[in-house]
């Protein structure tokens, strides 16, 4: 979050209380719903690897980037993209 911050001239303390105040949460929640976004986008509509769209994602690993899906979703990265909407249109 300093990052973020320091790019927009403002203490990360600033960031957060403006996100919260705007947004109805926090800097860093804000930065994990784009993450998830991001990342269920590219599962449910890709065929990249799961480890190619969390390294893309900033992950430091692929462990790290499926404990986050599993953590936020309740199911696997794999899981997620069997379970896909365009997925199962696909294969009717």
């Amino acid at each position: 979050m300093a990052d973020f911050a320091a790019q927009l001239g403002v203490t990360p303390t600033h960031l957060t209380r403006c996100c919260k105040q705007i947004a109805g949460m926090t800097a860093a929640e804000m930065q994990t719903q784009a993450a998830l976004y991001a990342a269920r986008q590219m599962i449910e509509t890709t065929e990249t690897t799961l480890q190619t769209i969390g390294q893309q994602l900033g992950f430091s690993s692929a462990a790290y980037f499926s404990r986050f899906i599993q953590n936020h979703t309740g199911h696997s990265p794999s899981m997620l993209r069997k379970n896909a909407p365009n997925r199962a249109a696909q294969a009717a």
